[in-house]
């Protein structure tokens, strides 16, 4: 009986200990530095939680509004609202990829704009309503950033 309670014992502080070596390892609110996943372009408040190696694409919200976002073709419309100053790969989505943006009713204009060699440059003006589909790569580049910026009545 003394040889069980003496293994039980054993094995549970084996267990504790493997648990706080993992947890001290791994936190629950670990994320990566805002340099590996992007970098020069903005931050979300709450970091990436994406692993830089999972991610392919983000976009960017640089406007005062939310705006429509999609990972997926969802034809004409968009998946999830994307808050303003957030980025996709961050809170509230944590997306390894971005499709594309929603510019919404008739009448509104936004500026898509694109990553490359250490800075960023405009791409193209999309004007409402209308998905805009993002290219998936940028040569030169492991992520394809994209950011939205000057939505405006056009």
């Amino acid at each position: 009986m003394r040889k069980t309670n003496i293994l039980a014992r054993g094995l549970a502080v084996l267990f504790l200990s493997v648990v706080a070596a993992i947890s001290l390892v791994a936190p629950a609110s670990a994320a990566p530095t805002a340099d590996a996943v992007d970098a020069g372009g903005p931050v979300p408040a709450a970091g990436s939680t994406v692993a830089p190696l999972q991610l392919i694409s983000y976009i960017s919200n640089e406007t005062s509004i939310s705006i429509g976002v999609s990972k997926d073709n969802v034809a004409g419309s968009y998946q999830a609202l994307l808050p303003a100053h957030r980025r996709t790969d961050g809170s509230p989505l944590y997306w390894s990829r971005a499709l594309s943006f929603y510019v919404g009713a008739g009448g509104y204009c936004a500026d898509a704009w694109f990553y490359d060699a250490g800075a960023w440059h405009p791409y193209v003006t999309v004007k409402g309503p209308l998905e805009y589909f993002v290219p998936q790569t940028v040569i030169g580049e492991s992520v394809a950033r994209w950011a939205v910026r000057n939505h405006r009545r056009c």
